[in-house]
């Protein structure tokens, strides 16, 4: 679905956006995964820090991302999402989700000219893993 996106960004699309992204991530492809987000992405959360040992939580490119994900889906193998809601912004869009044991997740990502992700925000409430 990438591909330069309305300004601002619609309801709709914002929702589809969303959910292409939960249904790569519970079909456990890494490569549809990172397709969908830009080769200089820059990413932060609490998830690094564990999974990659990096204090700050951030990460910048794709390569560097797609071992955190790599990681985070040997370590999780069971690992499901399930999408509560969407929030439209003019270049960005967050959502709220589920993790299959019920942790609630807020993520915000902002797009590039090109449709991707080019930078995420992503936030826990009782991250325990």
């Amino acid at each position: 679905m990438s591909g330069p996106l309305p300004i601002p960004l619609p309801d709709e699309r914002a929702r589809a956006l969303a959910e292409e992204w939960v249904a790569a991530w519970n079909s456990h492809d890494l490569d549809a995964i990172m397709a969908l987000y830009a080769p200089g992405v820059v990413f932060q959360t609490p998830t690094i820090i564990d999974t990659l040992g990096i204090a700050d939580g951030r990460v910048e490119g794709a390569e560097r991302l797609r071992e955190h994900f790599g990681r985070g889906l040997e370590r999780l193998p069971d690992l499901r999402f399930d999408l509560d809601g969407v929030y439209a912004g003019v270049t960005s869009l967050a959502m709220t989700y589920r993790w299959a044991d019920g942790t609630p997740v807020c993520e915000l990502h902002s797009y590039d000219e090109d449709g991707l992700i080019g930078c995420v925000q992503a936030l826990y409430s009782g991250l325990s893993w």
